[in-house]
């Protein structure tokens, strides 16, 4: 059930991001095998919160290594005929740990593929069942990278041991996560615990993900997707011409969004999507709805709802945005912000296409007076987070 159908007017509350309740509890933190044992299940809990692969993915390539105190972690997953590893939930995931593996050995591991051919190591270890120890991967990479260059890129790193745990769902082979270590002993029991848990949360969201794009939910943000939003517009428009009724649709872009993704990665730009979009859902009810249209776009559709009271709702929309926080160019918190469209039938257009349309060609001239304004300001020394957000209201 999408967001906007979860919250009403009586409860406004907003329930923390479960990342920050969980990072809380590392105070209590104990010391030693009970310590690892405890982030153990710190990040089992972070897997099986996150809102999307590459969300737990990204947590996973962090995190892991302090539980299992490895060097790096590398996850790779059984394509749907079970013949092929591939590495493609990694991709566009950015974490300093995993750069410095890729540079050492001189290839994008977010974009492997991985063929398994009969009796093949690689096949042998899925099939097998069980942790798989090595002082070195080079039987792994077998077919892929020359033993030399897989020798050369383990003394880069410090690699001494390698754990080769498979990924079993309910007995069937899903795929291996290799673990590299500076030091030879290895705790076992943590690296298997550890890739249960991250198997099974794999599996779930994988499932929900796949659930989605067959339905009308976006998979990151959990409110409705564009073919719904469509779907809804025509349908109120149907009303508007039976009835006679009215109807508004403000479109809102997320300022800067791309730098925000660019310099924080693709988890953080994730979390943010899904943020705005828990705020947007708080600040309308039912029959208000609202959807992800595009990478950053967020469109509410407010039926029954002249220019008037859509330019009200919009203020509150704009107001209830500015309470997620995003880090600025200095490093500071700073309100988010969008740039924001106000279309109406029937004077902006006659079918959803022709509304979203006009809404977009709006947004582009708002972006254009905002990058001027900007430049206005520069010139002039004006703080830009002194202009108030519903100047940037069209309509």
């Amino acid at each position: 059930m999408p967001l906007n159908w979860l919250t009403s007017k009586k409860d406004r509350t907003k329930s923390p991001e479960p990342f920050v309740a969980i990072e809380s509890l590392e105070a209590s933190r104990p010391e030693g095998r009970e310590g690892r044992l405890f982030d153990l299940v710190i990040l089992s809990l972070f897997l099986h919160s996150a809102g999307s692969t590459g969300e737990m993915m990204s947590a996973f390539l962090e995190k892991a290594p302090r539980v299992t105190e490895s060097l790096f972690v590398y996850p790779l997953v059984l394509d749907k005929k079970r013949d092929t590893l591939t590495s493609a939930p990694l991709e566009g995931i950015v974490e300093p740990l995993f750069e410095k593996v890729m540079d050492a050995f001189q290839e994008d591991l977010t974009a492997m593929e991985l063929e398994m051919p009969v009796n093949h190591f690689r096949r042998l270890v899925i099939e097998g069942g069980e942790v798989v120890m090595r002082d070195s991967m080079t039987q792994f990479w077998d077919g892929i990278f020359d033993p030399e260059r897989v020798q050369e890129a383990e003394e880069k790193l410090g690699i001494n041991r390698v754990a080769m745990v498979p990924m079993l769902v309910e007995g069937e082979p899903y795929g291996v996560v290799l673990f590299a270590f500076d030091h030879t002993k290895v705790d076992g029991e943590i690296v298997e615990l550890l890739v249960g848990h991250f198997t099974l949360a794999l599996r779930d969201i994988a499932t929900q993900e796949d659930t989605a794009r067959f339905n009308d939910i976006d998979p990151v943000t959990w409110v409705y997707n564009r073919r719904y939003m469509g779907e809804a517009i025509e349908a109120e428009l149907i009303r508007c011409g039976r009835y006679a009724k009215i109807l508004s649709l403000v479109v809102l872009d997320l300022d800067d969004f791309g730098h925000f993704n660019s310099n924080y990665g693709q988890s953080m730009g994730d979390k943010l999507l899904r943020s705005a979009a828990v705020s947007l859902a708080e600040a309308v009810s039912p029959p208000e709805i609202v959807a992800r249209i595009g990478p950053d776009e967020y469109a509410v559709l407010l039926p029954e709802t002249n220019r008037a009271a859509a330019v009200q709702v919009t203020t509150r929309l704009l107001a209830s945005l500015s309470q997620v926080s995003i880090f600025g160019a200095d490093g500071s918190p700073e309100p988010l912000k969008a740039s924001v469209a106000i279309v109406c039938f029937p004077e902006d257009g006659a079918s959803a296409k022709d509304l979203l349309d006009s809404a977009a060609s709006d947004l582009e001239q708002a972006k254009r007076e905002r990058e001027e304004q900007a430049r206005a300001d520069a010139v002039k020394g004006v703080n830009p987070l002194a202009r108030a957000a519903g100047e940037r209201i069209r309509g």
